[in-house]
């Protein structure tokens, strides 16, 4: 006798399993397109099956489409209310998404649902060290590496509140068990940098900073020695102008006798696909791009191929053509704007700005366009990614100690670059999280076409202390109004090479209008270092 085959209903029911199936193991294969295809057949089918929508959140997420995940997996909750993993997978893409609050909102939410659940202590945890409330972060992250030791994310989370309650010996000890756990594990090396930059242990920090920058941007071509290159990591953000400034810059380099000439064929690969970038998603599009979707540049992009060695000097680094007391004076007359000109000695501003033009370093694409449609491209690079040499630090340490009514006992909190396209609006009207902000300038005068603008300018009020960092780094229109409202003159000051803008970070400040030659060495190079905390 043999069995009736499956009615209409029971063979649907078999094919939402098969493809459910199909979506998990793809998932976790990291097959992510196919993750999401899956998925999206099964909702076809049940627009409301909440294991669908969850593993379709969990695909869209991976594929760096944050926004859309936290819509599909809300969505997903809604149908799976007692779901404690659902929910801590929506707390997870609003982390990713940025949305800390509500990450926080829904890790908690997870938790009444299961309080044991790691995964949720874990995002509840990280994501409140990341707004900064170290002393709520410490117990979820101690409760989740209770029930998983060894965790990366949440050792690295541990350290960063302990040291911001001060507790830099406990700090330290997780840091270390970090990367004692994972030597590859490039974000907790940064951490432990910076814990010893905040104790004036430069050559240290020097040394975890370069080998975090090994474990995340390492390549064929550096730093060599056998270290295997940083494995691919999640999908990498690609626009017209990071493509547009790494074929200059690897001409440059191939020119200057640093790359091999094959590395002339790389540069006309990047040009290709600049193109086809701009043809399919446009001149202003930012795209992520998994590794086996770069071709030929999978091998170099967003990796170090050339990093220029540069230490300390045994000499000044900064010029004594500039009277320190001066300058103190100047910054006492509130707010506190002051300028320099001629900060560096020649030879310490040439071996900064050589370290700029030839270190592959220049990552950060995502400030590249304001809220409006105009085209306003510019490349960072962060200490905790490749902007971390010794000399770097020499000249923030001498600052502090050239300029101590200025910066007191703040400590050097964070430091980066920019690199400009020619001519533009650059960095929007913003305030930074710090106590002083020293920014100055590397690129020669000649490239200048414009010397009364290309630098900074400075509105004299302070942002109100209620304001958070949303409101004053981010939130353009809110700030407009309070200027506006405010009457104030803004401070133009015009661009000079070796000039250096110190002031008081409470004030707002943007870049000024750009006009630059056109040429990979006329790019305008700015340096920010931040010391202190705000109100600190």
């Amino acid at each position: 006798m043999t069995g009736r085959p499956p009615g209409p209903a029971a063979a649907d029911d078999l094919e939402r399993t098969r493809l459910l199936g199909l979506a998990a193991d793809a998932l976790k294969r990291g097959a992510l397109p196919e993750a999401e295809q899956a998925s999206r057949l099964v909702l076809a089918r049940v627009p409301d099956h909440p294991d669908a929508l969850n593993l379709l959140g969990l695909a869209v997420l991976g594929r760096n489409r944050g926004a859309e995940a936290v819509e599909v997996l809300t969505k997903a909750a809604g149908r799976a209310p007692k779901s404690a993993m659902i929910r801590c997978n929506l707390a997870f893409a609003c982390r990713s998404a940025g949305r800390l609050e509500d990450a926080v909102r829904e890790a908690r939410r997870a938790l009444r649902l299961d309080p044991n659940l790691t995964a949720a202590l874990t995002v509840l945890g990280t994501s409140l060290a990341d707004l900064d409330r170290p002393a709520e972060a410490l117990e979820p992250l101690r409760k989740a590496l209770d029930r998983s030791p060894g965790l990366g994310r949440v050792l690295l989370a541990l350290a960063k509140s302990l040291r911001a309650l001060g507790r830099d010996d406990e700090a330290r000890e997780r840091y270390e068990e970090a990367v004692a756990a994972n030597p590859g594990f490039g974000d907790a090396w940064v951490g432990l940098g910076w814990l010893h930059v905040g104790q004036r242990r430069y050559e240290e920090a020097a040394s975890c900073f370069k080998a975090g920058l090994v474990a995340k941007r390492s390549s064929r071509w550096w730093p060599g020695g056998g270290t295997p290159p940083a494995p691919p990591g999640p999908p990498l953000p690609i626009n017209a102008p990071k493509l547009a400034h790494d074929v200059e810059q690897l001409a440059f380099l191939v020119a200057e006798g640093l790359l091999p000439s094959d590395f002339a064929e790389t540069a006309a690969a990047y040009g290709s696909f600049k193109h086809e970038i701009e043809r399919i998603h446009g001149e202003a599009a930012t795209v992520a791009l998994a590794a086996n979707e770069l071709g030929a540049l999978a091998d170099s992009y967003a990796r170090v191929v050339h990093w220029r060695e540069t230490p300390a000097h045994a000499a000044a680094v900064l010029s004594e053509g500039w009277d320190r007391r001066e300058v103190e004076r100047r910054y006492e007359v509130p707010p506190g704007i002051c300028w320099v000109d001629g900060l560096l000695t020649p030879a310490a501003l040439e071996d900064l700005r050589r370290f700029c033009l030839e270190s592959t370093i220049w990552n950060d694409v995502g400030h590249n366009f304001q809220e409006d449609a105009t085209r306003h491209a510019y490349l960072g690079t962060y200490a905790g990614d490749g902007f971390c040499c010794p000399l770097l630090f020499q000249i923030a340490e001498d600052l502090t100690r050239a300029l101590p009514a200025i910066f007191k006992d703040h400590r050097l909190q964070q430091m980066w670059a920019y690199k400009y396209e020619p001519r533009l609006e650059g960095i929007g009207i913003h305030g930074d999280n710090a106590a002083v902000n020293v920014n100055f300038w590397l690129t020669p005068d000649e490239a200048n076409l414009n010397p009364e603008t290309g630098g900074l300018v400075l509105y004299p009020i302070e942002a109100p202390a209620a304001w958070d960092f949303d409101d004053y780094n981010k939130d353009r229109k809110k700030i407009r109004r309070f200027l506006d409202g405010s009457g104030v003159k803004p401070v133009n000051v015009p661009y000079r090479q070796n000039r250096a803008v110190i002031f008081n970070s409470d004030l707002f400040h943007a870049t000024a209008p750009l006009d630059f030659k056109p040429g990979y060495e006329n790019r305008r190079i700015n340096v920010t270092m931040l010391f202190g905390k705000r109100h600190g």
